[in-house]
């Protein structure tokens, strides 16, 4: 038997693993939706006291939520594009390409040079897969990409977008546009309130560079705002099978629900044309 992969305290590897375990624990215990062998594998390698986590079960179910969103998009645009390349945008410790794999498609997993040396400790590159250390609004990052544009790219992101200014992420979304005219992207968002509240969280953790700069709160309009060539669709209520799932106890269910039909987590698709 391997060695535990000890995880210290107040590191990036301690950061990456937290939304991890909130996708391993709901995989446990309702793996009729949220089914992830490879985050629990990941879990399970680790040395790090996971009873001290505080997270409620609305923040957990949120995590799960979000990747189960994002393949589903994923997965829904491969049909179309098999060949295509999926890039996990800000991936940190999070794993997709099992999941999505369908023999053809390519994968990047990107992100800060400190978060993919962090990755490289849990989880190794399958065939086909291959990690790239850069700023997401570094678009030299773009000429890495092996897939030809008229095999398409969709871009998969979770809670990442949402700490940058609104002028960037345009930015960002117009060069994908305009280098994969029939790709995408798959992200989460907030919209005013939530950021707010969120921030006032912080504020009192006293981590001032965790604060949240970007909110939606008409998605549809003002995305469409940025570019003739986005066509954007906005998911504010969570999906039939997790709303019927009885395992999740109603409470938690029903909180999550509320808080997508309130816009204080919600999650976007656009598709370029």
């Amino acid at each position: 038997m391997t060695d535990k992969i000890k995880i210290e305290k107040n590191t990036v590897a301690e950061t990456l693993v937290m939304p991890l375990y909130g996708r391993a624990d709901c995989s446990k215990k309702y793996p009729a939706v949220f089914k992830d062998r490879e985050a629990e594998r990941i879990i399970d390698s680790i040395d790090y006291d996971f009873s001290r986590l505080s997270y409620t079960s609305f923040v957990i179910l949120s995590w799960a939520v979000r990747k189960h969103f994002l393949l589903g998009c994923a997965r829904a645009y491969l049909k179309e594009h098999p060949r295509a390349t999926i890039v996990n945008l800000g991936c940190g410790a999070d794993t997709c390409y099992e999941e999505l794999d369908n023999g053809l498609c390519r994968f990047i997993n990107l992100d800060l040079p400190e978060v993919i040396a962090a990755r490289e400790q849990f989880t190794k590159c399958h065939e086909r897969e291959k990690n790239v250390a850069a700023s997401a609004f570094d678009l030299s990052w773009l000429s890495q990409i092996e897939t030809k544009a008229e095999n398409g790219l969709f871009v998969m992101s979770g809670g990442v977008l949402f700490y940058f200014e609104a002028e960037k992420i345009r930015s960002l979304f117009t060069a994908l546009a305009e280098k994969f005219p029939n790709g995408g992207i798959g992200f989460d968002a907030v919209n005013s309130s939530g950021l707010k509240k969120s921030n006032k969280v912080v504020e009192k953790s006293g981590n001032k560079g965790a604060r949240l700069a970007f909110a939606l709160d008409d998605a549809k309009k003002e995305l469409s705002s940025w570019s003739p060539h986005f066509d954007v669709k906005v998911v504010r209520s969570l999906d039939k099978s997790i709303k019927k799932e009885k395992s999740i106890p109603f409470g938690t269910r029903f909180a999550v629900n509320m808080g997508m039909k309130m816009g204080f987590m919600q999650f976007v698709e656009i598709r370029f044309r």
